[in-house]
Order: C-alpha cells, then sequence, then structure tokens
C-alpha cells in the first residue's frame, strides 16, 4: 500500500494564511498518538551555518512548536555538533548560531539543546547489525527524547545528491564519532589537469588534509575527515569521487543506517515520529556551507508524512516537475547517484518510496 504524503502549495488569502494551512495538514496525521502529554518532544532540524540564510525560517518552527504544546509535550529544538570546524562545530558556538539565526526561545517558544552534548561526544550505541554496521551511535539527546518532528529544509547536496528527511537524520542524529565513520572511505579522486592553483581548497579543507606541489593537490588520507567541501569549493571540478554501484561501500547507505539506528527506538513505537520536508529556498547545496547559492526551482511548498522514504521520494518528484530538467540533483551533483539513499533506505525497511500525494 503507498505511504500517504500530504502537500500543500504556497498559496494563501485572507480565508486561511499558510500557517493556519500548515496546522491543517498537521491535523491529517494522529498527532494524539505520536506526541503524548507529559513526553519531551525533539523537533530535530538545522539551524543552518553562519552565512547561510536558507535555513527553515524559525516562524515556520514556531507553529510546530505550538502543536506540541497543545498536546501539553515539552519541546525542545535540536541538533548535533559538526565534523568541521565553523559555527557548529561545539555546542556553545552552535546555539549561539542558531539564535543568531533568529531561533532564540522568544521568537520559537522552546529551548535549543545539542543532542550530543558540549563537544559532540555524548552519544549512545544502538544496536542495528546492518551491511557497514553492526551498531550506530546516536545523540543522546535525540535517543532519549519521547517522540521526534524531523524539519527538514529540501535542497541539495554535495555526498548524497539530496539532502532531506533521511539526510536529516542519518548524518544529523549522530554523535561526532558516527559522523566520522560514516564519512570514512570519501577521500576524493584528484583530476590534476583542472587545477587553477587557486588554493582555495588548501584555505577551506575543515581537516587540513590538502596541500598543493607543483603538479596539482595531494590529499593526507590520515587528516581527511571525507566531508566532500572540497567537492563545492572548487569551482574547476578537480576532485572527484567514483561512486558507481558496484561500489558497496558508499556514505550514503552508512548515511541511511544511521538513520534507521536514529528511529529505531522511535519506530518499535507505532508513529512516534513525522517528518515535514520544506521545499522552500531550494538550493544546490546544504545549509552546513557558510552560503547560500541562488535557488535551483522557485519555492514549491510543504509537504509531511509518518514515512521518510516516501516522503523524500514526494520531494524529489516535486522538484523535477518545476524543472525543465527531468532530474535537477542528477545534473547538479552528476557524480552522485542521489537515488541510492532511497532505494537502501526502502532494502532496510526505513519505508517505501510508493507514495499517494494528497494535496
Amino acid at each position: 500500500m503507498p505511504s500517504k504524503v500530504y502537500f500543500m502549495n504556497m498559496h494563501a488569502d485572507f480565508k486561511e494564511n499558510s500557517f493556519a494551512k500548515l496546522q491543517r495538514m498537521i491535523k491529517k496525521l494522529p498527532v494524539e498518538d505520536i506526541i503524548k502529554p507529559g513526553e519531551m518532544t525533539a523537533v530535530k532540524l538545522h539551524f543552518g551555518e553562519q552565512g547561510t540564510f536558507a535555513y527553515i525560517h524559525p516562524v515556520w518552527v514556531r507553529e510546530v512548536v505550538q502543536t506540541i504544546k497543545k498536546r501539553n509535550a515539552t519541546p525542545f529544538l535540536t541538533d548535533t555538533t559538526s565534523l568541521y570546524a565553523g559555527g557548529r562545530s561545539y555546542a556553545v558556538s552552535h546555539i549561539e548560531t542558531a539564535i543568531s539565526h533568529g531561533f532564540a526561545y522568544s521568537c520559537v517558544n522552546a529551548p535549543i539543546i545539542i543532542s550530543d552534548g558540549l563537544k559532540g561526544q555524548d552519544g549512545v550505541k544502538v544496536t542495528i547489525n546492518k551491511n557497514h554496521f553492526k551498531d550506530v551511535s546516536i545523540a543522546s539527546g535525540i535517543y532519549h527524547a519521547d517522540s521526534m518532528v524531523v524539519l527538514s529544509h529540501f535542497k541539495g547536496h554535495v555526498l548524497s545528491g539530496f539532502g532531506g528527511a533521511l539526510k536529516n537524520i542519518g548524518m544529523g542524529c549522530a554523535d561526532k564519532a558516527g559522523k566520522y565513520k560514516m564519512h570514512l572511505g570519501a577521500i576524493p579522486m584528484i583530476m590534476p589537469e583542472l587545477c587553477k592553483g587557486c588554493l582555495l581548497c588548501v584555505s577551506s579543507c575543515p581537516g587540513k588534509a590538502i596541500s598543493l606541489t607543483e603538479k596539482a593537490p595531494q590529499i593526507d588520507s590520515n587528516h581527511c575527515l571525507g566531508c566532500g567541501q572540497c567537492f563545492s569549493f572548487c569551482k574547476a571540478g578537480v576532485f572527484k569521487i567514483n561512486w558507481g554501484s558496484t561500489q558497496p561501500e558508499t556514505v550514503t547507505e552508512k548515511m541511511v543506517e544511521f538513520a534507521y539506528g536514529a528511529l529505531l527506538n522511535k519506530v518499535g513505537r507505532v508513529g512516534r515520529v513525522f517528518f515535514i520536508n520544506f521545499l522552500l529556498n531550494i538550493t544546490p547545496d546544504c545549509d552546513c556551507l557558510p552560503f547560500s547559492d541562488a535557488c535551483v526551482v522557485p519555492d514549491i511548498g510543504i509537504a509531511l508524512s509518518l514515512d521518510p522514504v516516501a516522503l523524500d521520494q514526494a520531494s524529489v518528484d516535486l522538484v523535477n516537475q518545476q524543472s525543465s530538467n527531468k532530474d535537477v540533483f542528477a545534473t547538479l551533483h552528476p557524480q552522485i547517484n542521489w537515488q541510492r539513499q532511497l532505494e537502501y533506505a526502502q532494502e532496510i525497511g526505513l519505508g517505501s518510496r510508493d507514495y499517494e500525494l494528497i494535496k
């Protein structure tokens, strides 16, 4: 049976504004079974790196917080520390970044808790017994939450082709050690003939793993984090990665396994998580970068579902329908098979790519 994905466009009028429309859409879900009175509910989102502005606007987050509080539950906004250096690498600077982007309590009516602790070391081992990992390390704040609402800014992504609900819970619910395990093996190949010698890759590498010789950049595998930022910073296309379907060890599959682990103690309690994708400000790359590029398609709307796989599949389809390009994310990131995260998530039981879109 196809999973239900609910969708609202951004049209509004005097009879119903967009916030009321969102609340009406949320009521299509069995919220009373998802969020229980007296419980702690994690609102998982991405606060945006310093320099970007395409993250989910705080006023939308406030609407979700109000829904949770109406159920007499206790919401908290949460994310985890980043693997790379930046405004989100540790809890204190992460919270400061979030507040500077408008996520202060006075705006959203909920506190911020960075779920993997002060330095990203607070994780809980979850046994999953999948192809790449027997167990994964999930941020303790997310693991111990009674329920969760996952808010994802849908956009392109340099490592997974696109970033939606699966990316948000896979990469975003892991502690630092988990993120590192996911990224191992993603060391780029180098096309030396394309190098312009600009040194941007050297100065921008979070792991300080890149040096420039007379011929081309060199990567120290002992220091490479596998974060993929060099793909974005290098405009000459020097850095490549070969992730064909014949190579089973991929960052994408590892990310999906972490998503499985993040949801395992929630999925076991039927309906204790729901997912909302914001198809607004759809940029080529993720909100981890310190800038926001021009949007690839006009704003589309907001979608939600109990099934993260169906939700992400529907979101991809909605983006492609807005473009003359039949495969937007393959064009943005041709080195990535973006479909693999959906295929693999379906294979391991996270959801179904088959969906019914209910407008």
